[in-house]
């Protein structure tokens, strides 16, 4: 019997089991492997780097200086780079510092009877760490992606990281370094690069906060370090998810599809139908477009192995499916889409309309395509400027300055701590002088 291409699910089935059969629910295997390069490049640092280039992508590095590219490297790739490429960079550097520069993150001071001034302070982050996927396929977009945000946003050291690939590919990761500002950059992938940007190398300085998308290892890497530093979200491996009646083009849809699929084998796609007539062609458009692709190999796999196709009798059993995985994008073509309310939907990205896709939001539009994936979208946003700001609160409060009301506010809190402290003491049985440090009640 011939596999399904996609494997079909009831609604019910859907909602009631997508929990156990997730395919991208982080393994025990995966959390122990990673966490062993990660405690690899801590210890031995450009060593370990240069093992694992070996180890997982076939290139043998003689010494830190193979790997590492500054700002020199990224003019003269630029400037080598054939001009009609360079031309479609730049635009995309266009569109993205247009939908950016909309957003502005500022501070802001006040006064009143109680202070002299109070207010937030805001300063970019000072060191920041990319990755740009490589593997199977390399997307220099991602490049722009983070960095021209970065630069918007003032940051002074712009780090990236991505996998060893032939000259063609690193020459064109390096003209996106030269567009987009990065200051350094290290032809490094996988877990061992997110180490080597958490912990810093002998020719790596570690940064304060790391954004990018990846593989299962990237991904996995990314939250192990946090802490450590700071990280965009959780981003990769990629997903969609298509909401389609029969007035939906099958063509579209199966072509956007395989655009999601050929990312990687660990690529997702959600495929959910209101309607039961463009199911069959769908399908027989899948097959038709799968067997002249190039990648055909690798978004087969995916869509066996990671990819869902669920039928819904209203969009409201869609709007409970999308809301119950919280997708990395979103896709909606159904008849009158249009007038659908956005605000209700719980997805990184939203494309709506039967002409539009992921392609167009994730090139054109504008945002950055660094979304968080695995259902991370319900806590986390795609990465956007204010990712790039850290704040701090400030007051001013002089000597001379006569403030009642700020003493009478103070006096009553102090009383409510106080009481609290009192039943806290009272409650674990512990006599302290009213001079301990609170700290002696957890054994410090």
């Amino acid at each position: 019997m011939t596999r399904r291409l996609i494997q079909e699910l009831s609604f019910e089935d859907f909602m009631n089991n997508y929990e156990a059969i997730n395919p991208l629910k982080t393994s025990e295997r995966l959390k122990k492997e990673v966490s062993k390069i990660l405690e690899e490049v801590k210890l031995s640092e450009d060593e370990a780097l240069i093992n694992f280039s070996k180890k997982f992508d076939n290139v043998e590095f003689s010494s830190a200086q193979n790997f590492k590219y500054e700002k020199n490297d990224f003019r003269n790739a630029y400037e080598n780079i054939d001009s009609k490429i360079i031309k479609n960079l730049e635009y995309l550097k266009l569109r993205i510092t247009k939908f950016h520069s909309k957003k502005t993150v500022t501070g802001w001071k006040s006064e009143d009877s109680a202070f002299n001034e109070y207010g937030q302070i805001v300063r970019p982050i000072n060191r920041v760490g990319l990755y740009a996927p490589g593997g199977t396929a390399t997307y220099p977009s991602s490049v722009l992606m983070t960095s021209v945000l970065a630069n918007i946003a003032g940051v002074k050291e712009i780090i990236l990281a991505f996998p060893p690939s032939d000259e063609n590919i690193t020459n064109l990761m390096l003209a996106c370094c030269h567009i987009g500002g990065v200051t350094e950059a290290f032809s490094i992938g996988g877990a061992q690069s997110i180490a080597a940007m958490a912990f810093g190398t002998e020719s790596i300085k570690k940064v304060d906060k790391i954004f990018g998308p990846g593989n299962q290892y990237v991904a996995e890497a990314k939250r192990q370090v946090y802490g450590i530093v700071g990280i965009d979200s959780l981003t990769g491996p990629s997903e969609v998810m298509i909401i389609a009646d029969d007035s939906a083009n099958p063509e579209y849809i199966a072509a956007d599809l395989l655009a999601q699929a050929e990312h990687g084998v660990d690529s997702s796609c959600f495929l959910v139908l209101i309607g039961k007539e463009i199911k069959k062609n769908i399908t027989d458009a899948l097959q038709k477009q799968l067997s002249n692709l190039k990648r055909s190999a690798i978004a087969k796999k995916s869509l066996e192995n990671f990819s869902f196709l669920v039928e819904v009798e209203k969009f409201n059993e869609a709007e409970l499916i999308c809301n119950f995985v919280h997708p990395e994008h979103l896709q909606i073509s159904l008849e009158n889409s249009e007038q659908l309310v956005k605000e209700n939907l719980s997805a990184g990205a939203i494309f709506i309309g039967s002409s539009n896709s992921a392609v167009f939001g994730d090139y054109c539009a504008g945002p950055s395509h660094v979304i968080p994936t695995n259902g991370a979208s319900r806590f986390s946003s795609q990465v956007n400027l204010s990712d790039f700001f850290v704040t701090s609160s400030y007051s001013i409060l002089s000597e001379n300055h006569d403030s009642d009301e700020l003493q009478l506010k103070i006096r009553k809190l102090y009383e409510v701590d106080s009481r609290l402290y009192d039943q806290l003491l009272e409650k674990n049985n512990i006599e302290l002088n009213r001079n301990d440090d609170i700290l002696s009640l957890y054994g410090k």
